[in-house]
């Protein structure tokens, strides 16, 4: 049984956004001073044990799980009730790692675009605002604040200088680069991708202490296997598999990257080096990425590249505030200071790079999409391989190669490849990699050219297919760039795939039903293009701690609560707000569920958001206008609707946002009866995916991005 726990014990709901959860490196937002028993909030680290207690409660719709665990109260543990010597040792350390890190986390927010200084020393993004967070997902720069071997590698050369420019022996180099290593793991916590590379360094190290060659790839491999012999279950961890495939594909690829860049555009290592390692990297990555996320991060390549020469310097300048921050906050201040230059190239890059036309390419995910870049990969590594290969004297010749007789010439191209090759291995590199180039380009450009041009351009009502969730745009198709959105669901890849297709660049306004995470998830993605917001009312559940608030102040975005008797236009857009009562307080989010009247040009729709049966009912007790061309159905469908709120509606169509084979019975047959009976033709995202109805009220158009016409659908 699938449960979800929460780490805040005041403002939980069974399916609340939890863009205020506890992120690395702080403790739980809302408990009662979670610390230690003795209220020491900086005893809150990685690797801290903790003690929660609890009810299990039902989670609604739209949820990860159907069964959620509301905390009621969350503490620290001293130790594990073992009375060990090592136990003692680990509560000491982790409370001392847990202070360092305070104490860098503290001086950081003192310092303006210094929040991802501590992600780069430590890890620790509990400073990083949820907007950037997800411009460093779109720009594939996540992995500089996740703490790695690239920053073992710089405590370890870090130690070796010093120690060097000191005068320290050898061995004893070595000696103190191995307890530094074992501070800086201990100070950043259990990450899977940390103890890989701590193992990994432990391993080079050790080698080299003994006057052995230190060799790179023996070392990650008894690193892995050390890892996967202590504790199994890393080999399903993302994050682990993520960490080795990037660290083999660095050691194995950059020689030959960095040779073919200084072919083809020569230039110094300096400039090679970073381009090289981030192509190897994300080669290595690619097929991974694509059971994490759909999509191909064209623009990660780019933002890498600008970004990886500021990151050691902000880690090391992030490390030594670590350091200092105990005894001498003032240097600590300063070296914060200095290292939020960096990072706040860091910040530049990301926020361009992800706003970058064409950052993130269209690609299949999954185990299918993962198997066809793999592909494309590997057609175009053995087309590299017959490339760089030498052939013998006796190797079949091109008719047109030089006699065994004829002078001898250099033998190499301007590019340096030898020269000359059998006919057969150039028509089999010709082959590879016209197939790779035709299987890339199917899906990034051949497959999103179509769906453009297949997409209808006059849509005033589109229901975006972005799971179990709601999103829908709506505009006058007279005046096309004034776009309301209505919700975001929890898929931001999705939600962005739809507003590509439906050439939405700029949400005029931004329509929050309620604070659901199925509703408002997605919100990160694109409140950077939002101009202004209307949000739903707090409730007595939640109270006025509202994440979905706070991440639009933050952004910029104007916002207004909405209440019954609101009424305003913009850009052939026309709204009221029909519940819920203007100055209450419902009971939880779904009962403040903003009810909308929408006129999109001539079409008419109600937004039902996840109102109830009581909420409908109480609707159409105040003798609002309900009579429409569209309805979205209130809360996937559920069966918590009173029946008569269709008829009231008599829409031509219905709209259900709903995830396949969603685990709540969604949509129910009462709904679908409901809808029948009143002539309505239902039309499902499960179903037909994204759906754009166009048109005059009467004659309504509808286009669905898979499944049936419009007379078809309208058999249904």
């Amino acid at each position: 049984m699938p449960v979800v726990l929460w780490f805040a014990a005041d403002s939980l709901r069974s399916d609340s956004p939890r863009s205020d959860s506890p992120r690395s490196g702080s403790p739980p937002s809302g408990a009662d001073e979670p610390g230690d028993r003795s209220g020491d909030a900086n005893l809150w680290g990685p690797g801290t044990l903790a003690l929660a207690s609890g009810t299990l409660v039902s989670l609604d719709a739209g949820s990860s799980a159907r069964y959620g665990v509301r905390v009621t109260s969350f503490d620290a543990v001293a130790t594990d009730g073992a009375d060990s010597a090592s136990a003692t040792i680990r509560a000491v350390t982790t409370h001392a790692a847990a202070r360092l890190r305070a104490g860098l986390r503290e001086a950081a927010a003192a310092v303006p675009g210094a929040e991802l200084v501590p992600g780069f020393a430590v890890g620790d993004t509990s400073l990083v605002p949820e907007h950037l967070d997800q411009q460093m997902r779109e720009s594939s720069l996540t992995h500089l604040v996740a703490v790695s071997g690239a920053n073992c590698a710089l405590v370890v050369a870090a130690v070796f200088t010093v120690s060097g420019w000191l005068g320290v022996p050898r061995r004893a180099r070595i000696a103190l680069a191995g307890s530094a290593l074992a501070g800086f793991v201990a100070v950043v916590g259990p990450d899977p991708s940390v103890q890989r590379a701590g193992v990994m360094a432990a391993v080079v190290l050790l080698s080299s202490f003994g006057g052995k060659r230190a060799i790179a790839l023996p070392g990650l491999g008894l690193a892995v296997l050390a890892l996967l012999v202590h504790d199994p279950w890393q080999a399903l961890q993302p994050g682990f598999a993520l960490s080795v495939a990037a660290t083999a594909g660095i050691l194995l690829w950059v020689p030959d990257v960095m040779l073919l860049l200084g072919r083809v555009f020569p230039s110094p290592q300096w400039v090679r080096l970073p381009v090289a390692v981030a192509i190897a990297a994300q080669f290595a990555c690619g097929p991974l990425l694509l059971l994490v996320q759909s999509g191909f991060p064209a623009a990660g390549l780019v933002a890498n590249v600008l970004a990886a020469p500021a990151a050691p310097w902000s880690t090391g300048l992030g490390l030594l505030a670590l350091l200092a921050a105990p005894l001498f906050p003032e240097v600590s201040h300063a070296c914060v200071w200095l290292a939020s230059m960096p990072a706040s190239w860091v910040v530049a890059t990301a926020e361009v790079t992800a706003a970058l036309p064409g950052a993130r390419w269209a690609w299949p995910g999954g185990w299918g999409g993962a198997a066809l870049l793999a592909g494309v990969e590997i057609a175009v590594l053995v087309a590299w391989w017959l490339l760089e290969r030498r052939f013998g004297e006796h190797a079949d010749r091109d008719p047109g190669a030089p006699s065994p007789g004829a002078p001898v010439t250099s033998g190499r191209t301007p590019w340096g490849w030898n020269v000359p090759r059998p006919r057969r291995t150039i028509v089999w590199i010709a082959a590879l990699l016209c197939g790779a180039l035709g299987a890339f380009l199917g899906p990034t450009l051949i497959a999103p050219t179509t769906a453009r041009l297949t997409t209808p351009h006059t849509w005033s009502v589109v229901a975006c297919d972005v799971g179990q969730g709601d999103a829908l745009l709506l505009r006058d198709p007279r005046a096309p760039d004034t776009v309301m959105l209505v919700d975001t669901g929890d898929n931001p890849e999705r939600l962005n795939s739809c507003l590509e297709r439906f050439g939405v660049r700029r949400i005029a306004i931004l329509v929050l039903t309620h604070d659901d995470r199925d509703h408002v998830g997605a919100l990160s993605a694109i409140v950077d293009r939002v101009d202004r917001a209307l949000i739903a009312p707090s409730n007595r559940e939640d109270g006025d701690v509202r994440p979905v608030r706070a991440s639009l102040q933050t952004a910029g975005v104007s916002t207004q609560v909405g209440g019954s008797g609101m009424i305003d236009a913009l850009g052939g857009l026309h709204w009221e707000v029909l519940a819920p009562e203007s100055g209450a307080t419902p009971a939880d989010t779904n009962s403040a569920s903003l009810v909308l009247r929408v006129k999109a040009g001539a079409t008419s729709v109600l937004l039902l958001a996840d109102t109830g049966e009581d909420e409908q009912l109480a609707l159409q007790r105040t003798g609002a206008n309900l009579d429409v061309d569209v309805v979205k159905v209130a809360h996937h469908g559920s069966s918590d609707h009173d029946s008569d709120i269709f008829t009231a509606a008599s829409a031509e169509v219905a709209l259900i946002s709903v995830g396949a084979d969603n685990g709540y019975g969604h949509p129910t047959a009462s709904v679908i009866e409901g809808l029948r009976r009143t002539s309505t033709t239902v039309l499902r995202t499960d179903e037909l995916g994204s759906i754009a109805v166009s048109g005059d009220p009467g004659t309504l158009d509808v286009w669905a991005e898979r499944g049936a016409s419009s007379e078809e659908q309208s058999e249904r």
